[in-house]
């Protein structure tokens, strides 16, 4: 028996929503992403509590200090061990499953070990005082320990964290993806569904782990030299061009941007491949795989530099006109997401839908995604990112992206449950859920973007002292719809029943 099976059985609750059936020989590729999809689920709950404590806090005129404190945690809860962890789960599910290789050995034990023993020690480190913004502007951590925010235990705690979440996200994920990509010998027991480099839903998923290799490395580099300075290892001195903060700003935003666009090109991909497997004629073909697959390139090479629209953060280190080309890449992914909206839509039109909930959770999301990159080619706009980057607009934009992407996987998950449970999820909670969730996900962006174009600022603990509290009472609504949807998506895996085999693959 797998060691990560072994792990799944002895979970309370989620062990059972997620218990791998082992009597179709597929446990090889079952085990680690289940495991990985349930401790990501477990990381939601708790983002999920933090969420709405926030709007608690304002309400009830508790300290302002919690607020930061789960406004942090959140945040960091939601991005990472739920949505990053989630899409590694599923996403190799589907990779092992399409190619015929095994996620087993170290490296999915070290993606394992490593996103959530990061992620922790995140957590410790928050709950220590180490309250610092997803986006990391160095030397801004030091600042707090310099004027007494937190101590510089939480400091070195949290940067370890990060560590560990980066090298899975940079490094260890990739490798993974590469490895079963190009090597090791196909195992005909454990191919489902055969795809090729060719295919759009293949095409992203290896393009994304290239993204976030490539883009990811300088990043490494940098927090390496900083942490091992923090550790006493390397002599502060010696590190100082790692923390001139036109370096910092630079590496983390390479990353960070292209980071949320590689995630885009693997869920894009997702729904390439899933979309086909429920046409009404049994087609099983997109409109075009070549439009497709222009659509995932066209994101790539747009995507890669548009991380410079975010000016605001790096002046005055950056020529007025660089920010300009972002504006100019920003615009230019539209072209790849219309390109993704009329093969998606052309597909449909053609084929016709055989609707099941998890296709809808996928078009739901799609739909978000696209609202989604309308509020962001918006601030990407030099003008109007004077205006709204530190707005709640920008919060609006960075939640719609992560809730977007998780509803689309979600979705995807739907549909590959029986193959990895051996049961079928409860189509009516699955139903009930879209509908939930549509509502409280749509309405919490919208809100979101109209407070910060009301000029509601984003990390700020006193919402009824701009006359915004109102803004607050419906994020405070929909958030809570948001979760009902996730208790209603719970309750149809736990009601899901046994499937004689795992059919329409």
């Amino acid at each position: 028996m797998l060691s990560a099976t072994t792990i799944i059985q002895k979970i309370p609750l989620f062990g059972g929503m997620f218990s791998v059936d082992r009597s179709t020989g597929l446990e090889e590729i079952n085990s680690w992403p289940a495991l990985m999809i349930l401790t990501s689920f477990i990381w939601l709950a708790v983002a999920g509590l933090l969420g709405v404590a926030m709007p608690l806090v304002q309400l009830l005129g508790i300290n302002t200090n919690l607020f930061y404190m789960s406004l942090t945690a959140h945040g960091a809860a939601l991005a990472f061990p739920f949505v990053f962890q989630l899409m590694i789960g599923v996403g190799l599910h589907r990779l092992g499953s399409c190619v015929g290789k095994p996620i087993t050995g170290p490296i999915p034990a070290l993606i394992y070990i490593f996103m959530n023993l990061g992620a922790a020690l995140l957590t410790v480190a928050i709950l220590m005082g180490l309250n610092i913004s997803l986006v990391t502007m160095f030397p801004l951590p030091v600042v707090g320990v310099m004027t007494g925010q937190w101590s510089m235990n939480a400091l070195i705690i949290g940067f370890s964290g990060i560590a560990l979440v980066l090298i899975t996200m940079i490094v260890l994920y990739p490798v993974q993806v590469i490895r079963m990509s190009f090597f090791e010998e196909r195992r005909e027991d454990l191919l489902l569904s055969e795809r090729s480099l060719k295919d759009p839903g293949m095409l992203g998923m290896v393009l994304s782990a290239l993204v976030l290799l490539v883009a990811g490395i300088p990043l490494l580099i940098v927090a390496s030299a900083i942490l091992g300075a923090l550790y006493g290892i390397i002599p502060m001195a010696a590190i100082g061009w790692a923390t001139k903060p036109v370096v910092f700003q630079f590496v983390f935003f390479i990353f960070a941007h292209n980071l949320m666009e590689a995630m885009a090109l693997m869920v894009i991909s997702a729904v390439y491949a899933t979309l086909p497997l429920y046409l009404a004629d049994g087609t099983r073909k997109l409109y075009s795989d070549k439009l497709a697959n222009l659509a995932l390139w066209i994101l790539l090479l747009t995507s890669v530099t548009s991380f410079l629209h975010h000016f605001i953060t790096l002046f005055p280190n950056m020529p007025a006109y660089m920010a300009y080309h972002g504006n100019i890449m920003s615009f230019g992914t539209g072209v790849g997401a219309a390109l993704s909206i009329f093969t998606i839509l052309a597909t449909v039109w053609k084929h016709g839908l055989r609707m099941a909930p998890g296709l809808a959770a996928i078009l739901v999301g799609f739909v978000l995604y696209i609202l989604d990159g309308a509020s962001a080619v918006v601030t990407s706009n030099v003008a109007w990112a004077y205006q709204l980057h530190g707005t709640m607009w920008q919060s609006g934009h960075t939640m719609t992206v992560l809730v977007s992407m998780s509803l689309m996987w979600m979705g995807v998950l739907y549909h590959h449950y029986p193959v990895i449970t051996g049961r079928e999820i409860d189509e009516k909670l699955g139903n009930l859920f879209v509908k939930f969730c549509s509502v409280g996900v749509i309405g919490a962006a919208l809100v979101m973007l109209a407070g910060g174009s009301a000029g509601m600022p984003r990390r700020f603990a006193d919402w009824g002292q701009g006359g915004w509290m109102g803004y607050g009472n419906l994020i405070l609504i929909f958030g809570l719809i948001i979760g009902i949807a996730y208790i209603i998506y719970a309750m149809s895996l736990i009601k899901s029943r046994n499937l004689p085999a795992a059919t329409n693959y």
